[in-house]
C-alpha cells in the first residue's frame, strides 16, 4: 500500500508479482493441464480476474481456452477473496453474487460449486451457500473430521448441500513436500503418486492446492511440469481418473451427513481462523476495515481481501515460515503499521492506539 488519499495499493509490486507468476505458473501450468488432459476445478477471485485483465490478459485467454475445452470447472467464491462469511451474511452474499456476475461476463460460465475463501467453512456457511443455489461446497478434511469420517467420499452438510473434503496429506505432498529432499518419500514421481491415489480408501480423493504450486512455489527445475506431464499416463495404468466437482456430484452418492459447528479452514497447522484472527494486530485491523464502509467507498471491498490480515499473522515457527514467504513486507509488524497508516488516512485515528502495547 502507498500512503496517499486514494492511491492505497502497492500497484508496482502487484504488477511485478502478477507478471512473474503468470509467466512461471498461470500460463504454462494451465496450458499443461489442458494439453495433458487433466481435468480440474479453478477458484478465481474477482480481484484475480481484474489483475489478470490489467497486467496480463493472456492469463484470461488461456483459462478461457481450458474452460471451453470442457476440462475445467469454475468454482464461485467471494469477489474480494474476503472474510465476509465470518461476520456478515448480507455482505457475504453480495460478494458472491458479484463473483458470479464477473465469471459470467469474463468466461460466460455459471458455477454450481462453491469454494469459500481459504476453505473457511462451517454449517452456517454451507447453509448460506445452498440458499444461493450452489449444489456443491468444498471444505478442509481436518484431523478432527478425518478421525471420524473417511474424507475420500462425498458427504453432505446438514442443509443438504454436497460436501467434498480436501485430502490434505496427499495435497500437501505436492504443494509443500514435492521438492523437499529431506522428506522420506522424496522424490515424488508421477508413478509413485498415482499408486498412492489408487491405493487410497474410498471413492474420490479431493486434491486442493494453491495453483501457484505449479511453477512458482515448486519451480520448473524441481521437475513439477514433468510430474504433470506423466501423471495422466500413470493414472491410466492405475485406473485413476481426474474429474470435476460437478462430475463427482453425478458419479457418487452421499455417504453421510457431517455437521461442522466450529469454523475450519485450510490455513496453518490449526486449520481454523487463527491465520487471520490470531493476534490483536489482526483483530484490530479487521474491525477497523469492517467498520470503515461509509468512509472509504469502493475501496472497502478491496481492503477486505484476506491477504491483508494474513500478512499480520505470527503463528508458530512452522506457520511463520509460510507467512513470511507470502508477505511482501517480510514482517507482520510492518504489514500492520503500513495498513493502519492507510486506515488512519482514510478513516481517522480512532482505533488501534494501544494494540502494540
Amino acid at each position: 500500500m502507498k500512503n496517499g488519499s486514494r492511491d492505497v495499493f502497492w500497484e508496482e509490486k502487484n504488477e511485478e508479482i502478477f507478471k512473474r507468476i503468470a509467466a512461471n505458473n498461470y500460463i504454462p501450468a494451465t496450458q499443461s493441464l489442458m494439453d495433458y488432459g487433466i481435468r480440474s476445478s479453478f477458484s478465481l477471485s474477482g480481484t484475480f480476474m481484474e489483475q489478470a485483465s490489467k497486467y496480463c490478459p493472456k492469463v484470461i485467454d488461456v483459462i478461457d481456452d481450458y474452460v471451453r475445452s470442457g476440462q475445467c470447472e469454475l468454482l464461485s467464491e467471494t469477489y474480494y477473496h474476503s472474510l465476509a462469511s465470518i461476520w456478515n451474511d448480507e455482505e457475504f452474499v453480495r460478494q458472491v453474487r458479484m463473483q458470479e456476475s464477473a465469471i459470467k461476463k469474463t468466461f460466460n460460465y455459471e458455477p454450481v460449486s462453491f469454494r469459500n475463501t481459504e476453505l473457511i467453512y462451517n454449517d452456517h456457511i454451507a447453509e448460506v451457500a445452498k440458499g444461493m443455489g450452489f449444489r456443491n461446497i468444498l471444505a478442509e478434511g481436518t484431523d478432527d473430521i478425518a478421525s471420524r469420517y473417511d474424507v475420500n467420499y462425498r458427504y453432505a452438510a446438514p442443509s443438504g448441500i454436497n460436501l467434498y473434503l480436501r485430502n490434505y496429506p496427499l495435497s500437501d505432498d505436492i504443494s509443500f513436500r514435492f521438492s523437499n529432499r529431506a522428506w522420506a518419500d522424496y522424490p515424488l514421481t508421477a508413478d509413485k503418486f498415482a499408486r498412492w491415489i489408487s491405493a487410497s480408501s474410498g471413492e474420490i480423493v479431493n486434491l486442493f492446492m494453491d495453483y501457484e504450486t505449479f511453477g512458482e512455489h515448486q519451480r520448473p527445475e524441481t521437475g513439477i511440469f514433468e510430474f504433470l506431464r506423466y501423471l495422466p499416463m500413470y493414472f491410466e495404468e492405475n485406473d485413476v481418473h481426474t474429474i470435476l466437482v460437478r462430475e463427482a456430484e453425478a458419479r457418487h452418492r452421499t455417504r453421510d451427513f457431517i455437521s461442522v459447528s466450529k469454523t475450519t479452514s485450510w490455513a496453518d497447522k490449526n486449520r481454523d481462523l487463527s491465520a487471520w484472527m490470531g493476534n490483536l494486530m489482526q483483530i484490530n485491523t479487521f474491525n477497523r476495515i469492517r467498520d470503515c464502509k461509509d468512509k472509504i467507498g469502493d475501496l472497502w471491498g478491496y481492503l477486505q481481501t484476506s491477504d491483508i490480515i494474513y500478512y499480520m499473522s505470527i503463528g508458530n515457527e512452522q506457520d511463520f515460515t509460510v507467512h513470511e514467504y507470502f508477505n511482501p513486507y517480510r514482517s507482520p509488524y510492518l504489514a500492520f503499521i503500513y495498513t493502519n497508516a492507510i486506515l488512519d488516512n482514510l478513516c481517522g485515528k480512532d482505533y488501534g492506539k494501544n494494540v502494540m502495547q
